[in-house]
């Protein structure tokens, strides 16, 4: 017969397991499980879903696992979310800043998955503190959302947002486009609004990258002027991250001052802008001069 649990929520410690990472990997949850009558389920294995949930009692579930749990001679349980079979999302992948988020657990007293959803509860301030720095999740340096984040921001409802530039050069000398050709992408603040690079911006455009978690993400563009100088001005982080992860897929920006890239944003039918790293100096020429290319997305 299936029992109706309930579960005493005892603690939920958020434990960063790995100090080399941005995102907190692990939160240790601990429980006690009752049966319908009130009485201890000891020293039996439960099957356990556990679910983070964003917005309310009933969002959207950014992440789902399960785990086989062992209850004690005092019917407590406990488990690493973040180290069970995940179902739905990538725990480090979660935005804490884009709050509130909720627990949902659900139990299988018989330790398979017919599970009885046993509650929700909120989760207040211990996980946010992980991205508590300023008020930001992210940090300028940081490996994550697809690529190196190079700028950070929050709009008006305080969700953060930044701007993540590929982790390799994706060309290391290729035109803009044909001379003449007015395409009017004249929009210096938003490379993705801009559609008149045939060159550069293809590559750009049909670069997608997949992390070590198996996210794929497929939105990179080249950038405008603004944002590709605002990646100038991080050239020395991202050399200093990119340059000793003894990674040889990953490289920062070689050639110093010497360094072209292309923007995305034209001037007139023969010229476009480009950015001189090292000096961070945005000027313009010919668009069928060679350039490097290095890839942005936002999110």
């Amino acid at each position: 017969m299936t029992k109706i649990l309930r579960l005493l929520l005892i603690s939920i410690l958020c434990i960063p397991f790995n100090l080399s990472a941005q995102t907190p990997q692990k939160m240790s949850y601990q429980f006690v499980a009752r049966d319908s009558n009130g009485q201890l389920i000891v020293e039996s294995a439960l099957g356990v879903r556990v679910s983070i949930l964003q917005g309310s009692i009933t969002g959207e579930a950014v992440y789902v696992e399960t785990h086989t749990v062992e209850t004690n001679i005092n019917g407590a349980g406990s488990i690493g979310i973040g180290l069970g079979a995940a179902s739905t999302g990538v725990f480090s992948g979660i935005n804490w800043s884009q709050g509130p988020f909720f627990i949902q657990t659900e139990i299988d007293p018989e330790g398979g998955t017919d599970y009885s959803i046993s509650g929700v509860s909120e989760m207040m301030s211990v996980p946010y503190a992980l991205y508590a720095r300023n008020g930001f999740f992210h940090k300028i340096g940081d490996i994550a959302e697809g690529g190196i984040i190079f700028s950070l921001w929050k709009d008006a409802d305080g969700v953060e947002h930044g701007l993540v530039a590929s982790l390799d050069n994706l060309s290391n000398g290729e035109t803009w486009g044909p001379l003449y050709e007015d395409t009017q992408a004249f929009d210096a603040a938003y490379g993705a609004q801009n559609d008149g690079s045939v060159a550069a911006g293809s590559i750009c455009e049909s670069y997608t990258y997949t992390d070590d978690m198996g996210v794929t993400y497929d939105d990179y563009y080249l950038p405008a002027v603004w944002e590709l100088s605002a990646l100038a001005r991080q050239a020395y982080i991202i050399n200093a991250v990119l340059d000793t992860d003894s990674d040889p897929n990953t490289n920062g920006f070689p050639g110093g001052i010497n360094s072209y890239y292309w923007s995305s944003t034209e001037v007139s039918g023969s010229f476009a802008w480009f950015v001189q790293f090292g000096s961070n100096i945005a000027n313009s020429n010919f668009k069928d001069l060679s350039y490097k290319v290095r890839a942005v997305r936002r999110f």
